[in-house]
């Protein structure tokens, strides 16, 4: 069983939230903070300043952060996504403060020069020609379906836009993520020393008022089947867009997903199996951004198999909602948990999930108790408000 008293939750004194879990008897300490933005202006400009920390830190540039890293034994990594960005380290207990004030000295940096820029630009260019060289239709499409249209430009942005940017730009976005909005989340084998200097450090950084706008009033696409290249090759990417998902399917919709499509005794392998579809694998998927939620399965079929495939969609709604999801999920997303104590950078990482899915800090805790009430008759329920809502179908072609 966990012991849910080494967890806490509480509020710093410039408003942001902590979220804490001791594990004293291991070596390691895992710490990730997380930065809510809305992205408005260029596309990509975030992606660019998360670059620009590590750049540049007090005195200290590149190669000096990467030597502070090393002599720590850890590496500070982060990323950019398309409402948060992320930084993260897991290091021993005993380099966790001087980790913790270089990783700070990175945030706290207000300015740049040119050089900066310089360096950044092409590492940049090349994100960006790795991620055009792949073919990943489907993921540009499930990026497109957002309601919420600040959300469907590409994280990294067109390379021509970036070049041009004003320097003001830059620190508007980079002034915009240090908002009350932002979490930090401790795991593992930290003292109450390493608690205070937390505080002492995110817990004083000066934060603004964090109240995104709502969304747009904008033309919805709702065309249910939508063709887009040719050839006898086919991906199926079926979509399910709920509008205004509460906390309880927001936290389901793993469980569903799980249940649905992770190994070959899912439901989806088990009745497009008896309906002649031997399919190997199945991506299925949730995204969650706001109260929008998009769910969805992406598949390989043949051109000629359409029709079938087709016909057989309201069919596999009606047979999921059978699914024995407690016997298929449980063990993994429930008893498993006990997996994440051991090991505080997996946990630090499941709480950014949960909180970029709840748009707020959830402990484990609060994450158990509501798994621990589940039953199949209320995953049942919560299938049925995805399956009835908007769904749409895409035939991606080469």
């Amino acid at each position: 069983m966990i012991d849910f008293s080494c967890e806490s939750r509480r509020t710093l004194p410039n408003g942001a939230q902590l979220v804490a879990f001791r594990a004293p008897h291991l070596h390691t300490v895992a710490l990730s903070v997380v930065f809510p933005f809305v992205p408005e202006g260029t596309a990509g400009v975030f992606h660019l300043v998360e670059h620009m920390f590590f750049e540049r830190a007090g005195e200290m540039r590149a190669p000096e952060i990467n030597a502070a890293m090393n002599a720590n034994g850890s590496e500070i990594d982060g990323y950019t996504s398309a409402g948060h960005m992320c930084f993260r380290f897991n290091c021993r207990k005993e380099v966790f403060a001087p980790q913790l004030k270089l990783l700070y000295s990175m945030l706290s940096q207000k300015e740049y020069g040119a050089e900066e820029f310089e360096r950044v630009l092409p590492v940049i260019r090349n994100e960006i020609f790795e991620y055009n060289f792949y073919d990943d239709r489907a993921g540009d499409v499930l990026r497109e379906l957002w309601f919420d249209s600040r959300y469907i430009a590409p994280v990294l942005g067109e390379i021509g836009f970036l070049e041009r940017l004003a320097a003001s730009e830059v620190e508007a976005a980079r002034e915009k993520l240090f908002n009350k909005g932002m979490c930090v989340f401790l795991a593992g084998a930290f003292s109450d020393a390493d608690v205070r200097l937390v505080e002492d450090t995110f817990g004083k950084m000066p934060l603004i008022p964090f109240a995104p706008d709502p969304p747009r009033d904008e033309e919805k696409e709702v065309c249910p089947y939508n063709r887009m290249g040719r050839g006898r090759e086919l991906q199926a990417l079926v979509t399910y867009h709920v509008e205004r998902a509460d906390r309880d399917l927001k936290l389901a919709a793993h469980w569903l997903r799980s249940g649905l499509f992770d190994g070959l005794d899912a439901a989806f392998f088990r009745f497009f199996g008896e309906n002649g579809f031997q399919f190997y694998s199945v991506d299925g998927n949730y995204n969650i951004r706001g109260d929008e939620l998009v769910f969805s399965y992406l598949c390989y079929i043949k051109k000629k198999e359409r029709a079938l495939f087709e016909g057989l969609i309201d069919a596999f709604e009606h047979a999921a909602a059978k699914t024995d999801f407690m016997t298929l999920v449980r063990p993994y997303l429930y008893d498993n948990a006990v997996l994440l104590c051991d090991a505080p950078e997996r946990l630090c990482s499941h709480y950014v999930d949960l909180w970029a899915d709840l748009s707020a800090p959830c402990t484990l805790a609060e994450e158990m108790a509501f798994g621990g009430a589940l039953t199949n008759a209320k995953l049942r329920r919560h299938w049925e408000a995805i399956a009835s809502s908007l769904r749409r179908v895409f035939y991606i072609g080469k």
